[in-house]
């Protein structure tokens, strides 16, 4: 699933290249790709600009004047630029491969803009959304979310993860990381990659770490984002990690290889229904 890293790397792409651009048209593929409870109409984006943008979580909102558009790229979807005068991006699901022809059977959206720039949406999986609104209506879209703070936000601080953690002392660290209303953005590779670096097991008590594993928690999340937001996140396809970022991923994806700290074997199993990679010598419950 696209997480923080992919999302946040659709919204610089946006903002890098295709800010301020006119629109000129849009192709739907697939209706049921668009949310429109105010009755706006796709229609209504011609001839607007992408004003600006806004990332929570996994959630990206486009601002254009009046019209807002949110979307959320689910468990497989991808945001691709493509266009003469400008240098290209993708972000989001790595199926299919981001140099793929567009568009294909998987393409969902397409937005021109006046520079014969594209943007495309794409996702084999067709759960993606993107729901249009009125502008003024984004702030309390994003209260009816009750979305944690945003893990790359100034919100996301120490003194907030140890309080927080302190509130939900019944719940278990992977299964309370994924929960989006307790803190943005994480999803499973990262949930996995930050207990690795803390060394802390996945069905953990939140009661029953210490002080110091909670900032050795809050410091493996900080430095798992600083890694993989500036790379577009992590590389794993049909859920093996690829050699393109070297030892990123450091532990998901990797079932069966040697732990870079010990050695010992990678397993995966389960919690929550949820394939989660741990070491079984690193982080015992």
């Amino acid at each position: 699933m696209p997480e923080l890293p992919e999302v946040e790397a659709a919204q610089r792409g946006i903002s890098e290249q295709l800010l301020g651009m006119p629109i000129t048209g849009v192709e739907l593929r697939l209706p049921k790709l668009i949310l429109d409870p105010y009755g706006l109409g796709l229609d209504t984006l011609n001839g607007r600009r992408i004003d600006t943008l806004e990332r929570r979580g996994k959630y990206l909102a486009l601002t254009l004047d009046d019209v807002t558009a949110v979307a959320h790229l689910k468990l497989s979807g991808q945001l691709v630029g493509r266009g003469p005068a400008i240098a290209g991006f993708a972000a989001g699901h790595p199926v299919p491969h981001f140099a793929t022809e567009l568009p294909h059977k998987s393409t969902h959206l397409i937005v021109g803009f006046d520079d014969g720039s594209l943007l495309y949406l794409t996702d084999i999986r067709h759960f993606a959304r993107v729901q249009l609104l009125p502008a003024d209506e984004l702030p309390e879209y994003w209260r009816a979310l009750r979305l944690g703070p945003d893990a790359i936000s100034v919100s996301f601080s120490r003194d907030w993860f140890h309080e927080a953690i302190a509130r939900r002392k019944l719940a278990r660290l992977k299964p309370l990381l994924l929960d989006q209303s307790f803190l943005a953005g994480l999803g499973n590779i990262y949930v996995d990659e930050s207990l690795w670096l803390a060394r802390l097991h996945p069905e953990r008590a939140a009661a029953s770490l210490t002080p110091e594993e909670i900032d050795s928690l809050y410091d493996a999340i900080v430095e798992v984002l600083e890694i993989a937001v500036p790379i577009g996140g992590a590389k794993i396809l049909n859920g093996k990690a690829l050699p393109e970022h070297g030892e990123f991923p450091m532990i998901h994806g990797r079932e069966g290889a040697p732990c870079l700290r010990c050695g010992t074997a990678i397993i995966k199993t389960r919690v929550n229904n949820r394939g989660t990679y741990l070491c079984p010598l690193c982080q015992q419950l």
